[in-house]
C-alpha cells in the first residue's frame, strides 16, 4: 500500500502472505536519514518521523485491505530507521503486543536496524522479547560505510557489542540480514568474514537477492550465485537461510512505490 498522511506525504506498508502468517512490513519514517546507496527510499532523503500513531495505522490498513485473516507478524522493515526514532517504535511495539489491543506475541514483532547502538541497548532494556533484525550487508567497517553512509558514525565492533547486550537481556538470537550486490559483497572473502561475524554472537543469517533499483547501479547475484554463497557459510556451519526476493512486479522493495508516485506537496 501507498498511504497518504494528512501532510500530503506519503508512506509504504507492505503485506506479506505466507502459508500460516500474514506478516505486516511497516514503515517508521517519511524517507531515511541512512543514505543506503542501493535502496530507493534513500533517494528521496529525510522528510520526517512518524508518530506511534502512524506506525500502527499501517497495521490497520494493510488488515483492512487484506481480508478476513488477521496479521499475525509485524516487521519494522520498511521506509526509514526504527531506532532513530525510539519513542514512536517503542510506542508502536507496545501496542502490538498489548493483549488488549493487538494482541500479537512480541515473539512475532522485529526491529530491522542498520546498526545503531544506543538503539540497539533502550530496545534490549523493554519487556518485550521481540526479534532484533541488523542489516549488516558487509562484513567489514570499509565496506559496510561505503553501502550505508549512516554507519560512519557506528563501528561495525561498537554495533556486534550492542548486539550481544541484546541477546544477553532476552536470549533471542539476533538475524544477520545481508542483502547480496553482484560483485559487491558476493565475493569469497566476503563470506569468509560473514562467517567470522556469524561464530562472534548468536544470530542467524538472512540471506536475499536484491530486488533492484532502476536508476541505481547494483544487480543481484544469479540465484546459483546466491546459493553458493549461502553454501560456503554452510560450510563453515553457520545458520543460512536464502530468502525469496518477492514484491518485484508491485514495487514492494523498500522505497520503490513511493519512488514511483512521489508526494504532492
Amino acid at each position: 500500500l501507498l498511504i497518504e498522511l494528512h501532510d500530503a506525504h506519503r508512506i509504504e506498508a507492505v503485506l506479506i502472505p505466507e502459508e500460516d502468517r500474514r506478516t505486516a512490513c511497516v514503515s517508521t519514517q517519511v524517507g531515511c536519514p541512512m543514505g543506503c546507496v542501493f535502496c530507493a527510499s534513500a533517494e528521496g532523503g529525510f522528510v520526517r518521523n512518524l508518530t506511534g500513531g502512524e506506525i500502527l495505522e499501517q497495521v490497520l490498513h494493510l488488515q483492512r485491505e487484506g481480508g478476513a485473516e488477521r496479521v499475525t507478524n509485524v516487521v519494522f522493515m520498511g521506509m526509514g530507521e526504527p531506532l532513530s526514532t525510539y519513542p514512536a517504535t517503542a510506542f508502536a511495539l507496545r501496542a502490538l503486543a498489548d493483549p488488549d489491543r493487538f494482541g500479537i506475541s512480541a515473539r512475532k514483532l522485529t526491529v530491522s536496524t542498520v546498526g545503531v547502538p544506543d538503539g540497539i541497548r533502550r530496545l534490549a532494556k523493554e519487556d518485550l522479547p521481540v526479534t532484533l533484525a541488523l542489516s549488516l550487508h558487509a562484513p567489514t567497517d570499509a565496506l559496510r560505510q561505503e553501502l550505508i553512509p549512516a554507519a560512519r558514525r557506528w563501528p561495525l565492533a561498537d554495533v556486534l557489542d550492542a548486539a550481544r547486550d541484546f541477546y544477553a537481556a532476552h536470549k533471542r538470537e539476533v538475524t544477520l540480514e545481508y542483502l547480496l550486490l553482484e560483485g559487491v559483497n558476493d565475493t569469497n572473502v566476503c563470506a569468509e568474514g560473514l562467517a567470522r561475524i556469524a561464530h562472534s554472537l548468536r544470530c542467524n543469517v538472512n540471506l536475499i537477492r536484491y530486488n533492484a533499483v532502476p536508476s541505481l547501479p547494483y544487480r543481484p547475484p544469479t540465484q546459483a550465485n546466491a546459493e553458493a554463497f549461502a553454501d560456503r557459510l554452510r560450510k563453515h556451519g553457520v545458520n543460512v537461510h536464502l530468502r525469496r526476493s518477492r514484491g518485484a512486479d508491485a514495487d514492494a522493495a523498500c522505497g520503490q512505490l513511493r519512488r514511483r508516485t512521489p508526494d504532492t506537496e
